[in-house]
This record gives C-alpha cells, sequence and structure tokens, in this order.
C-alpha cells in the first residue's frame, strides 16, 4: 500500500488527468481519487515521515474494516483516534485502537465495525406511514362444467427479484402474468383449487446492505424497506386476483436463497394480511413441501440445491404421500428458465417430473456473466386433473 501511495505522490508532477493517471498506475479512477485525497491532505515530520491514513483492509462478510495511520502525536482519547482516521460514526463503531511509536512519529491502529441496525429508525418509519393499496379485481369469465371432472391449478410464480434494477418493469410484467394466467384458466377450467407459489427470490437482497442472506452484494434499483412494501402490496393483490377464479387458493411459502429471512416475514404478513375464507397459507418454513390433490403428488422448492436425485429424496421423505399417489411432479426455480426432466420410477409408465420454471425477473450482470442470457421471461400455469395428472399449460411470455 505504502508503495502504491508513493507512486501516486509521483503522478502528482505529471500533470494528467485523473483518468490517464490511473491507467498509467493501473487502478481505477475512483481508487486512484481516493488515493490522491490521502496523498494532498499529508504532512510529514523532520524527517520526512508522511502522516496520514495509509492502509484501509475492509472484510464485507465480517462487516469490519482495519485502518492504519500516521501521526505526529499519539492520540488520547477514543474522539481522537475518530477524528484522525476519519471514521464514520453514523456506519462505523470504533470497536478497539491501540498505538505504535516509532522515532519520530506514531503508528496509530483501529479496528472498527459496522453498525448493523441503523435503519431500523427507517423501517419503523415506513411502517408507521404505511398505506394499503386499493385490490381492484380484475373481472374473469368462469365457465359451468361437469362437477365429476375437477382440477387443479399450479401457479408457480418464483424469482420475481423485487427491488432490482428497473423495478417497476418487473411490477407491470408481474402484474400482467397475473391477469393473463387467471384470464386463460378460468375461460378452460373450473379450478376446484390453485396452488399459489411465493418466495423463492420473491426480494432481491435479504439486508439493509443490499446483500443476499449469505452477504453477496447485489443490484437493486430500490431500498430494501421499500422494495418489501412493493412486493408485499404486489402480492396481495395478486391474491385478491387470483381467489376469484378458483374454489380455494391455496398460498405456499417456499425459501429462496437470496431472502430466506425477509421473504419468510413478508409471507406470515401475508397471512395476518389476508382474511378471506377461500384463501388457506402454508408458510412454514420448510425448504421441501408436497401437497396431494388426487393422485397427483405436487412438490414444491426453490432449486438452489443439487435436483439430481430428487425422485429418493421425496420417496424417502413422503413415504405415504408418494405411496398414494400416480403422476408426481416437482416444481423449481432458481435458474430463471423453463426446463423439464423426468426421472423414472420403479413403474415406468408413470415418472417424476422436475420442472424448472421461468422468471418475471430482469437480468442483470450476473446473468451476463454466467450466459444465462436469452431466456423468456414468462410464468406458467398448469392444470392437474385429479385422477389423470396435468392436463393442460397456460404460458404468459412478458412483453
Amino acid at each position: 500500500m505504502s508503495s502504491l501511495l508513493d507512486r501516486v505522490r509521483q503522478s502528482l508532477k505529471w500533470k494528467k488527468s485523473a483518468q490517464k493517471s490511473a491507467e498509467r498506475l493501473n487502478i481505477s479512477v475512483e481508487d486512484y481519487l481516493a488515493l490522491k485525497s490521502i496523498v494532498t491532505d499529508e504532512e510529514t515530520t523532520d524527517t520526512g515521515v508522511k502522516l496520514g491514513v495509509f492502509s484501509k483492509d475492509v472484510n464485507l462478510e465480517e462487516g469490519s474494516s482495519k485502518i492504519e495511520a500516521l501521526a505526529a502525536t499519539e492520540p488520547k482519547s477514543a474522539e481522537e483516534i475518530i477524528k484522525l482516521l476519519n471514521i464514520d460514526t453514523t456506519k462505523w463503531k470504533l470497536a478497539q485502537y491501540w498505538n505504535k511509536q516509532k522515532s519520530d512519529h506514531w503508528v496509530v491502529s483501529a479496528l472498527v465495525t459496522q453498525i448493523k441496525h441503523a435503519p431500523v429508525d427507517n423501517l419503523a418509519l415506513a411502517v408507521e406511514n404505511y398505506t394499503p393499496s386499493e385490490y381492484a379485481v380484475v373481472q374473469c369469465p368462469r365457465i359451468e362444467v361437469d362437477n365429476n371432472d375437477t382440477y387443479c391449478g399450479v401457479f408457480s410464480v418464483q424469482d420475481v427479484h423485487f427491488g432490482k434494477q428497473n423495478n417497476n418493469s418487473v411490477i407491470d410484467r408481474f402484474k400482467e402474468a397475473i391477469i393473463e394466467a387467471a384470464y386463460k384458466a378460468s375461460r378452460a377450467y373450473n379450478l376446484s383449487k390453485l396452488y399459489y407459489v411465493v418466495g423463492g427470490d420473491l426480494l432481491n437482497a435479504d439486508t439493509f446492505a443490499k446483500t443476499t442472506t449469505k452477504g453477496t452484494p447485489v443490484e437493486n434499483d430500490k431500498d430494501p424497506i421499500q422494495a418489501y412494501i412493493e412486493a408485499f402490496d404486489a402480492v396481495v393483490w395478486s391474491i385478491h386476483q387470483l381467489k376469484e377464479v378458483c374454489e380455494k387458493l391455496v398460498v405456499v411459502y417456499i425459501p429462496g436463497n437470496h431472502d430466506r429471512l425477509s421473504s419468510w416475514h413478508l409471507a406470515h404478513a401475508l397471512e395476518k394480511s389476508v382474511n378471506t375464507p377461500n384463501v388457506e397459507f402454508d408458510v412454514e418454513y420448510q425448504e421441501r413441501k408436497v401437497h396431494l390433490y388426487g393422485d397427483n403428488f405436487l412438490a414444491f422448492e426453490h432449486g438452489d440445491v443439487n435436483t439430481s436425485n430428487s425422485d429418493r429424496v421425496y420417496a424417502a421423505e413422503f413415504p405415504e404421500q408418494w405411496g398414494a399417489t400416480t403422476y408426481r411432479t416437482l416444481y423449481t426455480g432458481h435458474y430463471h428458465q423453463k426446463k423439464t426432466s423426468v426421472f423414472v420410477t420403479e413403474n415406468e409408465i408413470n415418472g417424476f417430473a422436475v420442472k424448472i420454471m421461468p422468471s418475471l425477473s430482469n437480468s442483470d450482470y450476473w446473468h451476463y456473466h454466467n450466459k444465462y442470457v436469452g431466456s423468456k421471461k414468462a410464468a406458467v400455469l398448469e392444470v392437474h386433473e385429479r385422477y389423470k395428472g396435468k392436463v393442460a399449460e397456460f404460458c404468459h411470455i412478458a412483453r
């Protein structure tokens, strides 16, 4: 670090632009300007030792930073350390510090930790000022069919990633998909049940620092609080739409890898907020869930964990349900593209279909880097007959 600062000091004599100097030093313009500000604010001792901050080591995963500086005199208090190291006390807390005397100066070292609960006041204010949206229901036609033929729908809408860049377009796309799927299904079938899967990366970030549950930074347009409120409003709105096209709407929560905590909170808030006779909620925190509809074994998970042995896992974990059914399907997401694979069971006529459902989410650099490009932004509603398995599929492809 010190050698790089020496090179930045030397660059001041070049009389070049910041961009040209940064290119010559093989660093970014932002880093060059930051180092230049350190250099230009430096003082020197009588023997020529440069004073000021010379090292900063940030650990994003642990939320800590070690800062070192050279000072002409020994700082005697925490306040002097904070001033010397220019610590932003709204974001960082001074955890510990220590000084080491040299011949004509002091080496000052400090460990600071990130303040985790700084946005709590903003959250309290958002909750206090929250006003529910109006839920105008789009009227969809319902057909009269023979009651001997009973059907259920499965509408797995995972990976919406509310809060991501271009968030407003995601909200519009989400609402269009809900209305079109409900309209198409209600014109063709009288659904006795509709399983509506929410969660599975409903939100793009899980923390105030705009990271996933594991701490990976993500590209977010929205403040996490605003993203949560917009997601909550949109899902409540969707429940009011979908409950009109079926006898019973079952909302199934599935945790994702981006938003394990915040989506779980949101799912429980949905259960408490929507008090409608024909709406049921399955919001327990389980990574794998199964619902039965006649001879149909309907399984749900996010899909971020290996699914190549799913037939054996579900047969072992849900043996009674597995043995009591003929048609078995697993609905997953995570990969933001539509794909199906079938695992053949002992009875070769009937396989365990593992379906990767499409996503309505916007693409970002992660998709570009991992070559997930070209996938259609879409949502799919499938229909199962009680004793015959899947009989129809309605796909909405976003504009």
